[in-house]
């Protein structure tokens, strides 16, 4: 399973409602409950970043446009990268460093 960061920012406020965010937190628990969502929250500087579990970018995409705030455009800007976690397990990727440091030096 590849894993995603999603920084959520430019949010509409105006567009919150008791009932929106009711649902999105119901959706969030949905995703919690499948294993695909390990973090989401807000940031301090009024944008939220999530991490999704998902086979593929597209797949990525589709939980997150499925969300309730996704749907009303509640945050304008949804950007999705794929990101390498580094672990002790895999020493920190330092050795696919060290060879591409070793092929182009």
């Amino acid at each position: 399973m590849k894993k995603f960061i999603v920084h959520l920012s430019n949010k509409q406020r105006e567009l919150m409602t008791k009932e929106l965010v009711t649902q999105h937190a119901a959706y969030l628990k949905s995703l919690k409950e499948l294993g695909v969502l390990p973090f989401c929250g807000p940031c301090t500087d009024g944008t939220a970043l999530m991490i999704v579990d998902a086979p593929s970018q597209e797949k990525a995409k589709e939980y997150i446009d499925n969300d309730p705030f996704s749907k009303v455009n509640y945050y304008m800007e949804r950007k999705i990268v794929e990101v390498e976690e580094a672990t002790i397990e895999n020493g920190f990727l330092v050795d696919e460093v060290i060879e591409y440091l070793e092929k182009n030096i």
